[in-house]
């Protein structure tokens, strides 16, 4: 008979029902308390390993290879630009504490001569408010020389200049370009802003990856002070290839991955077939910029590793090996210095950030400089090389949003996202916009309504101008080197922004030296871009003479402008006119035999008095 609902069980069932449930849980529990206890062993083990893992004894490679940077102060805390000064205007005099204590921007360009590169460069670069470039070996060929020897002479005027001119000062910015074959796209305060902003960037890196260093204050007595071990002063272009032959040298097999996406191009990046699938991460030689001393330390060993190697050795394979053997040492410091078992780890789970070493011999001078604060420009922000890149790049303008939302996915890009015009461009003066005095000013080049016609900036922006863009790395270059198939060097140059207004915007560009803002400008030490030599619508060179860019450049109007307007400066104007620097002094043209001596110079304000 079955026991009524709410009956209880026998105490003999009972206990046997809890010695079955008990037995049921028992190996679960047993099984978990396994599990735990290996946990912690193995935790613990992971522990003992860590500290038993000790830095590696060897040498201070640090110390043993100076490393410090020629002076102390970072490029990307430098203010090369300051604040407008508030203390002065039309109706007030000037104060008495005139200085520029602001890094000048120094633009060199090596060239012997006038040529239709040459002259796009310049032309390039003036219509974008550059300061005026120093050309490098101007009218100093020798008939009979060797390209090798061509070579050396050039570095060699590039050095001593920055090395002998008094005006380059050690923290003043320094832009080198290849002459023959580089287009400026944005102006100067872009490509500076960019420049600190990646070093900044890259800082963070170094200071996580190799750490910091105590070293004495920069006066006898003073404290010791702690700084990075390591610090991208720097930035060179960046190339899908590396120099040939070298391929198992430190420049090629040593130097850091680069920052864009593995993927960046599709399964086929990074591809040894087919090289133009490479993400950039070599140096490339063709433009460069870093402040003044570093830039010296940097040529004065590529032009001992040259001497070294006569006939053998030219600047491209120097700074190759430059740059690998600076990765080498920073690597072989970090491996001193790491926790060996961590370093394992990271490897085996595929996040290590160490440089390739593996094979590489390398003869290491003791006391020698292998630090040179080297860095390449990975993503194109201020440089764009051509070679091996031809496909990389188009001219959009960022209003056409259909244009703009299909760019990445025609250029295979895997990981779309939103491209937006960059805002340190949005963030631009309009670059059609005209002073409202430039139709009454009588400086030179006078107002023409043909010469000087733009379009009206109510319609036209940043917005709706054809820029060259980089869809796999989402950049607009500052520059272009055109260092590909030259013949493409027209297209390329008549496919940028400001072609169909070259000739107005360059008169723009001279006329805009003259007048109230200029002059204030200049006696507070050229604050705005322009160097202490001044000067518009003409060059330095490097033995600090003037010459005008018709001097240069007059017969490649047809290249430059194709406007059918003639020669450039000679189209209404007087070739022979004077030209003033901003502080007035001539330099350039004839001076007038009938001006009144106490006549004012141009651009200065009568009112001004010190």
């Amino acid at each position: 008979m079955m026991a009524s609902a709410g009956a209880s069980l026998p105490l003999h069932d009972a206990k046997s029902t809890a010695t079955t449930v008990l037995s049921a849980f028992r190996p679960a529990r047993t099984q978990r308390t396994k599990t735990i206890a290996l946990a912690i062993f193995g935790f613990l083990c992971l522990l003992l390993m860590l500290r038993s893992s000790s830095k590696r004894v060897g040498p201070d490679f640090w110390t043993q290879f100076p490393s410090r940077p020629p002076f102390p102060q970072r490029p990307e805390d430098a203010r090369v630009v300051l604040p407008p000064r508030t203390d002065i205007d039309l109706n007030h005099t000037l104060p008495h504490d005139l200085d520029k204590p602001n890094p000048r921007l120094h633009v060199l360009v090596p060239a012997l001569q006038g040529s239709r590169g040459v002259c796009r460069t310049f032309t390039s670069a003036m219509i974008l408010g550059y300061p005026p470039p120093t050309m490098i070996g101007y009218g100093t060929e020798s008939p009979g020389a060797t390209d090798a020897e061509r070579m050396v002479d050039r570095i060699t005027r590039a050095r001593n200049y920055l090395r002998d001119s008094v005006t380059v000062h050690d923290n003043d910015f320094v832009l080198m370009v290849d002459g023959l074959d580089t287009i400026f796209q944005l102006p100067p305060q872009v490509l500076i802003q960019r420049f600190q902003s990646i070093i900044r960037k890259n800082n963070q890196k170094l200071e996580s990856k190799f750490g910091f260093v105590d070293v004495p204050g920069e006066k006898p007595g003073t404290p010791f002070e702690r700084i990075p071990k390591y610090h991208q002063r720097v930035l060179f272009a960046a190339s899908k290839t590396c120099f040939p032959g070298l391929r198992d040298d430190p420049g090629c097999a040593s130097v850091p991955e680069s920052s864009l996406p593995p993927d960046v191009y599709g399964w086929k990046t990074d591809d040894d077939e087919d090289t133009s699938y490479n993400r950039p991460r070599w140096l490339n030689p063709g433009a460069v910029i870093g402040q003044a001393a570093d830039l010296r330390l940097i040529y004065d060993e590529v032009l001992r590793e040259i001497g070294q190697h006569p006939n053998k050795t030219g600047d491209y394979q120097a700074l190759t090996r430059l740059y690998g053997r600076q990765e080498v040492i920073r690597e072989l410091e970090r491996r001193r210095t790491v926790n060996g078992f961590k370093d394992w780890l990271y490897q085996m789970v595929g996040i290590s950030d160490a440089s390739n070493i593996t094979g590489i011999t390398l003869q290491l001078q003791a006391g020698h400089r292998y630090e040179y604060g080297i860095g390449v420009d990975f993503e194109s922000q201020l440089f764009f090389n051509q070679m091996m890149s031809r496909k990389d790049v188009e001219w959009v303008k960022f209003n056409n949003i259909t244009k703009m939302s299909m760019l990445q996915m025609q250029h295979g890009v895997p990981r779309e996202h939103r491209l937006l015009l960059p805002q340190d461009i949005a963030a631009l003066p309009n670059p059609f916009n005209q002073s409202r005095f430039a139709k009454e000013s009588t400086m030179r080049p006078v107002w023409n309504a043909t010469l000087d016609k733009l379009p009206n900036p109510n319609n036209h922006s940043w917005h709706n101008v054809p820029l060259m863009t980089n869809p796999h790395s989402a950049s607009v270059p500052v520059l272009a080197h055109l260092n590909g198939d030259p013949k493409l060097r027209n297209a390329w140059w008549e496919n940028m922004w400001f072609f169909p207004w070259g000739r107005a915007l360059l008169r723009r560009y001279v006329r805009n030296a003259h007048g109230f803002d200029a002059a204030q400008s200049s006696l507070l030490g050229g604050q705005d871009w322009l160097e202490v030599r001044g000067g518009r619508g003409g060059l330095w060179t490097d033995q600090e003479t003037w010459i005008t860019l018709a001097e240069v450049c007059n017969g490649q109007e047809r290249d430059l402008f194709d406007d059918g307007l003639g020669l450039w400066s000679k189209e209404i104007d007087d070739p022979e006119a004077p030209v003033y620097n901003q502080y007035g002094n001539l330099i350039g043209g004839k001076e007038d035999p009938n001006k009144d001596p106490n006549q004012d110079v141009p651009g200065f304000s009568p009112d001004f008095s010190f």
